[in-house]
């Protein structure tokens, strides 16, 4: 499922460029877009691993010893 998600992902992304390439006057402008997409991206990545690292840190603290499985 996952692989999926990422080749769709691939794809529109190879689209999104070619129209980009076709449409924009000359490289420096789709460089110049190119980057700012980039960024954005790795803005978004960088707010979601902080997000998921918070949310693994709560889950430890609420966590008490004997709360999990326990051995028969």
């Amino acid at each position: 499922m996952r692989r999926n998600v990422l080749l769709v992902d691939v794809g529109i992304a190879l689209i999104a460029a070619i129209v980009v390439l076709t449409i924009t006057p000359g490289l420096a402008v789709a460089g110049t877009i190119a980057i700012a997409v980039l960024a954005t991206c790795a803005i978004s990545l960088r707010r979601e691993s902080r997000r998921l690292g918070r949310a693994r840190i709560r889950r430890r603290r609420t966590l008490r010893p004997g709360d999990g499985k326990r051995r028969a």
